[in-house]
């Protein structure tokens, strides 16, 4: 059953935020979604929990950076539409060498500045 994997990506997203957007997608691929179906479900996740954690502690409080949050708004509209163009083009072989190649590049990224700080 999917439904506790990604109740455990979603607290590590509230907790720590990054890799939860590939979590997602090896998450939803190994179930048998689609390319396409992947990539709405984790931006539709993305997109609920960042209005979550905007709308509940830092809107109320009226701590919102507006001109940084404008560009992060825009980046990602502009981003989500060139993901779903280009994913259209690429074959589910080239999605999983590109998303292990992301994957172990980030890991190399974390073992380097823990090892070197």
């Amino acid at each position: 059953m999917v439904y506790p994997s990604l109740f455990g990506i979603s607290v590590h997203d509230g907790m720590f935020g990054p890799e939860q957007a590939t979590m997602l997608m090896y998450t939803f691929l190994r179930n048998g979604a689609t390319y396409l179906q992947s990539l709405a479900f984790t931006r539709f996740q993305t997109f609920i929990g960042c209005t979550a954690a905007h709308s509940l502690p830092i809107f109320m409080a009226g701590n919102i950076a507006w001109r940084i949050a404008i560009y992060y708004t825009i980046g990602s509209l502009i981003g989500s539409q060139l993901a779903l163009r280009v994913a259209q083009k690429i074959s589910t072989g080239q999605l999983k060498f590109i998303l292990h190649s992301v994957t172990i590049a980030l890991l190399i990224q974390l073992v380097i500045r823990v090892a070197f700080p």
